[in-house]
């Protein structure tokens, strides 16, 4: 059986969202699989009680981590790790394969055969998005580092087919590279799909960035704030960056109906979902988009934005408006789900929840990473 590694350096201290959640979901298929034993797994110092209570098969060998500042001296020492020392453990333990859970592998092609997951290049391929600029220097940097990460890499695994076209339009020469595997999901297949119509909260998750486009959200919720009783609950951090949004709610005022969790747990997050009325995300980008997965799965009445990733990864089973910054088109969207009543459609709904959880559920997508990491 080949010895295959998994390059966890990469987890945040706090979860770190969508990234951190792959990794745990794969590692706990790789568990429940019976496959773990056969694995070892490279993690920060502050990750390994985490990653033992997900699996007690799996080697684990921890690096110390410095106190990191800011993404810049992360991104450099996630790099010298790569180059330096993960090579060495490689070596020591005989590893046929390794696994990077994302992006900034290194400057040196390791005698394992390489797999890496960048989970998207948004930073070159969407480098001005409304509202989110790249910076020069940044994006020559990316740049820089997919070259590097994508030659020295054996495989590239895209997350979506739109992530596939999007890797070998910019990196043309690595095309015979990529493939792609959809990213994993855990989360309860429900026995039935509830009545939703009695619900108040409409949400949205992952506020973090500018381009989930949550001010648009905001402002659509603004326009029928008087036509329904609903309220609106947005879900996760507020750092600087998006500092405004909180502005906008209080200039508007707008505060007793709209409400900020800040960071919730992945069980409260559940929580949330199962019990609105309706989740929206109106993302100008994404790679893949879990939550929306999830809110489907679940059973809730799920509104996104038509940008082909949603629309792939979804296929096709929820509602959808656009253009995705069209505030005005959202709104009506918004309106008419949330007063067209659920009770006639649970069979349908429970046909959806079982169509995706079969297509991403944890085990299965573990099961596939399994095979081609071993083939």
């Amino acid at each position: 059986m080949k010895k295959v590694a998994l390059n966890y350096i990469y987890l945040s201290r706090q979860h770190g969202g969508g990234k951190d959640q792959v990794g745990m979901n794969l590692l706990k298929g790789f568990q429940k699989n019976g496959v773990a034993k056969n694995m070892l797994i490279i993690c920060p110092d502050y990750s390994v009680d985490a990653i033992k209570e997900i699996s007690c098969d799996i080697q684990v060998i921890s690096v110390k981590s410095p106190v990191i500042r800011n993404e810049l001296e992360r991104m450099v020492w996630i790099s010298f790790l790569n180059t330096f020392i993960i090579p060495r453990i490689i070596k020591k333990n005989r590893i046929e394969c390794v696994f990077h859970l994302c992006c900034n592998t290194g400057f040196r092609k390791l005698q394992a055969k390489s797999v890496v997951l960048p989970h998207d290049i948004k930073a070159i391929s969407h480098r001005n998005l409304p509202g989110l600029h790249i910076p020069f220097y940044k994006y020559y940097l990316y740049k820089i580092m997919y070259k590097t990460d994508f030659k020295n890499a054996d495989n590239i695994i895209a997350i979506s087919n739109t992530d596939r076209q999007e890797i070998t339009k910019y990196y043309p020469e690595y095309k015979n590279k990529v493939i792609r595997i959809y990213n994993p999901i855990d989360i309860p297949l429900p026995d039935t799909i509830p009545d939703t119509n009695d619900r108040k909260d409409i949400v949205a998750i992952n506020l973090q960035f500018l381009h989930k486009n949550i001010i648009t959200l905001i402002r659509a919720f603004e326009l029928i704030k008087d036509k329904t009783d609903h309220n609106l609950v947005l879900i996760g951090v507020i750092p600087k960056r998006v500092e405004f949004l909180k502005k906008y709610v209080l200039d508007h005022n707008l505060s007793d109906r709209i409400k900020f969790t800040g960071f919730i747990s992945e069980n409260e997050k559940n929580d949330y979902l199962r019990n609105c009325r309706l989740y929206v995300s109106p993302t100008l980008y994404e790679g893949f988009g879990m939550v929306s997965i999830e809110a489907i799965i679940t059973g809730v009445p799920t509104l996104l934005s038509k940008i082909p990733t949603n629309y792939e990864v979804t296929k096709g089973l929820c509602d959808y408006y656009e253009p995705a910054e069209d505030y005005n088109a959202l709104a009506k969207k918004m309106l008419k789900t949330i007063n067209t009543s659920n009770k006639d459609d649970a069979l349908q709904a429970l046909d959806k929840s079982n169509k995706l959880f079969k297509e991403y559920d944890y085990r299965h997508v573990s099961d596939l990473y399994w095979n081609f990491l071993t083939s």
